[in-house]
C-alpha cells in the first residue's frame, strides 16, 4: 500500500525542473504542455496574498493548521464557501471540504497530507479575516503548486489532447483512505495512474 501511495504521489508531483522534460508525442502538443505549464503551474518562491511565498517546505506547517486551527461557526461557513468549489486532486474531484474526513491519526503523508495542507492554509487564512474569495484564491494557488500534473492533464483534456500522449496521468485519480466515510466504494480507492479501476 505505501509502495503504491507512493508511487501515485510521484506521478502527481512535477517538479519545476521537470519543465524542460515535459514532451508529448506529438510535438505540437509539446508546446502547448510547455505554454500550460507556463501559465498554471506557480514556482517554488511565488509570492502569496497571505505573505509566506510558496514552498514544498510548508506542507507540514499547513498540515499542521488544520489541527490546531479552531473555527467559530460563522468562520466555517467562510471556509466551506472557499473551499466548495474546489476539486481535490487524488480524492476522486471531491470538493476539497469533503475530502479526507477526519479521523485516524494525525500524521499524514503522501497525498492525504497534501490535502491537508490545503484545508489548514484555508483553516488558517480564514482566522486571519481572509474572505472566501481570497480564501479560494490563494488555497487553489497551493493546489496548483502541489498537484501540477492534475491541473496540466484537465488543461489537456479541455483541449482534447489525451493526457498520458504526455505522459500525464488521466485527472480524477483517488488514494486510499482520502474519501468521504460512507461513500460509494470507487471514493477513497487506493490507485495508480493507469491502473483500470474506478477513479482512474
Amino acid at each position: 500500500m505505501r509502495k503504491a501511495a507512493v508511487s501515485l504521489l510521484a506521478v502527481l508531483l512535477l517538479g519545476a525542473a521537470a519543465q524542460a522534460e515535459l514532451r508529448c508525442r506529438d510535438p505540437s502538443h509539446t508546446a502547448i504542455l510547455k505554454a500550460l505549464y507556463a501559465e498554471i503551474v506557480p514556482q517554488p518562491g511565488t509570492p502569496t496574498i497571505y505573505g509566506i511565498p510558496l514552498s514544498h517546505w510548508n506542507v507540514r506547517r499547513f498540515a499542521a493548521w488544520y489541527w490546531s486551527v479552531r473555527l467559530s461557526p460563522r468562520e466555517a461557513a467562510v471556509y466551506g464557501e472557499a473551499l466548495a468549489s474546489l476539486r481535490a486532486p487524488g480524492c476522486g474531484d471531491l470538493p476539497l471540504d469533503r475530502c479526507c474526513p477526519p479521523g485516524g491519526s494525525k500524521p499524514q503523508e503522501g497525498v492525504r497530507g497534501l490535502v491537508r495542507s490545503a484545508q489548514g492554509l484555508a483553516r488558517w487564512l480564514v482566522r486571519r479575516g481572509f474572505d472566501a474569495d481570497d480564501v479560494g484564491a490563494a488555497v487553489e494557488q497551493w493546489l496548483h503548486f502541489l498537484f501540477p500534473s492534475y491541473f496540466l492533464s484537465l488543461a489537456l483534456q479541455e483541449r482534447g489532447i489525451d493526457p498520458t500522449s504526455c505522459g500525464l496521468p488521466v485527472a480524477g485519480v483517488c488514494c486510499k483512505g482520502c474519501g468521504i466515510q460512507n461513500e460509494q466504494a470507487s471514493i477513497g480507492c487506493e490507485l495508480v495512474p493507469g491502473d483500470n479501476g474506478p477513479g482512474g
